[in-house]
């Protein structure tokens, strides 16, 4: 298949947006289909073996302004790449605006496929964000699902939300999880990786990676520490990723005196990523934010801490529960009270057997059911039915 991948994206930072999109690529790549990139030109540039880039010019550097231009920009430039390569699929990250890129289908026979991460409308409600702009922002998206030929989400409780605010068809939709590449993250000797970050060798640390948004509630176990610490003196939180959360954490940090206790490593190459996981002993994703459950998350982090055989301790919002109760990667904390979760920290860090149990079961489903490899061979196998039915 020839694959046009539409995704405004920086290439520069090696955010999950990135990460996700380069492992499609990447794996599509190496199945033999033909992959072409549209990306912004915001300067910097990158190669992917066996993926052809397309620097999309925008107006100005500015995320407002580049989100706009990006699109209205493809407009022209996306018919010459399909006059001299037709494409036999366009896929894309969900975006509002994409829709003025996507009118194209009417005038080249590509099938439209829409990959929908998150739900816009309810991250915007968890943000406070104004009920006209949510309203125009959902008007836009359903142009988008109107033109759409195939949606790919990470969870059913995307999909049945579409289906009920959008009235897309179920049968449209492909539910694939998201996944973790094991050439990168892969297990590593704890004690060689705190080396190398020059931590304590002989403390316990837990280890958060992502970034730090409203939904992503690290900020809300900050306050647990100073009570773990008394109990545990050596005790380490290690937070890994940046944010809009980053001074307020920073703030309640030193506010708590845990400055020798909790370090914010901020945001560091992929390719470090595991170095940091497997430095820790535990891993955190912490989700208090209802809305979660309306949205359904499948994050990359809880991949990369599985495929690194580390132990995760979270809580059952967006369908986690289902994750964690067939693979037993982990400890589900039934509750959305920061609080709660004292204990179970405690008891897990004072379990080593069971550390293990649960950390090599995480890493042995990476290896049979969440690899980039399966799961992208799943998409394109509906991809290849999609567009044999032209």
């Amino acid at each position: 298949m020839k694959i046009f991948y539409l995704a405004r994206i920086n290439t520069a930072t090696e955010d999950a947006s990135t990460r996700h999109v380069f492992e499609f690529c990447r794996q599509f790549a190496r199945m033999g289909h033909e992959v072409v990139l549209f990306v912004p030109d915001l300067g910097e540039r990158r190669e992917l073996e066996g993926v052809r880039f397309v620097h999309v010019p925008v107006i100005f550097k500015k995320s407002g302004v580049t989100f706009f231009s990006f699109y209205l920009s493809l407009f022209f430039i996306l018919p010459w790449h399909c006059l001299k390569s037709r494409p036999d699929v366009l896929y894309t990250r969900l975006q509002t605006m994409e829709w003025m890129a996507t009118l194209l289908k009417w005038v080249f026979p590509f099938k439209y496929v829409v990959e929908v991460n998150g739900l816009a409308p309810v991250e915007m409600k968890i943000n406070a964000v104004s009920k006209g702009w949510i309203a125009f922002v959902s008007f836009m998206e359903q142009i988008i699902y109107k033109l759409s030929d195939q949606v790919v989400v990470p969870s059913s409780l995307i999909r049945d939300y579409l289906v009920r605010n959008y009235g897309v068809k179920e049968d449209s939709v492909l539910v694939v999880s998201n996944g973790a590449n094991p050439e990168f993250s892969r297990p590593m000797d704890k004690t060689e990786c705190r080396k190398q970050l020059g931590l304590t060798l002989d403390s316990n640390i837990l280890v958060f990676v992502g970034s730090l948004k409203q939904w992503h509630g690290i900020d809300r176990l900050v306050p647990l520490m100073p009570a773990l610490v008394a109990d545990n003196p050596s005790l380490h939180l290690l937070i890994v990723g940046d944010g809009g959360k980053r001074e307020d954490l920073k703030r309640r940090i030193d506010e708590l005196q845990m400055g020798r206790n909790i370090t914010l490593a901020g945001r560091v190459p992929f390719e470090q990523v595991p170095l940091y996981i497997n430095a820790g002993d535990i891993c955190l994703a912490p989700y208090f934010e209802e809305g979660l459950n309306e949205t359904g998350i499948s994050p990359l982090k809880i991949f990369e801490y599985m495929a690194c055989g580390r132990p995760i301790i979270t809580n059952p919002v967006g369908g986690l529960d289902v994750l964690f109760h067939e693979h037993d990667i982990g400890v589900m904390i039934h509750s959305m009270d920061p609080g709660d979760w004292e204990k179970p920290i405690k008891d897990l860090l004072g379990d080593p057997g069971k550390m293990k149990t649960l950390g090599d079961n995480g890493y042995q489903a990476v290896q049979t059911h969440y690899s980039w490899e399966a799961i992208c061979k799943k998409i394109a196998n509906t991809l290849e039915r999609l567009v044999s039915s032209k």
